[in-house]
């Protein structure tokens, strides 16, 4: 199949699936003392390093700096209204 509808979505490559798979994984509440808590957390760490290093932003941001958000809307609200 030969795929047009990029601005749709966008398949993703065989790392992010696989990246994405692994995190499905790790389901404690990264704010938690417990193993599956820590666990989140470390994993959670582990992503916000590697998109900042992605971004150019590594050794530039300070811990805890990049926020991830749910979706687009909570993203904006979080621009807008800190």
């Amino acid at each position: 199949m030969i795929y047009l509808d990029n601005s749709a979505t966008t398949p993703l490559c065989d790392a992010a699936r696989g990246a994405m798979l692994e995190a499905l994984d790790c389901y404690g509440n990264p704010s938690s003392l417990h193993g599956a808590g820590q666990a989140a957390h470390k994993t959670m760490e582990t992503a916000r390093t590697q998109v900042a290093a992605a971004l150019g932003l590594r050794g530039v941001l300070t811990p805890g700096s990049l926020v991830f958000t749910a979706g687009g809307s909570e993203a904006d609200a979080l621009a807008l209204f800190g």
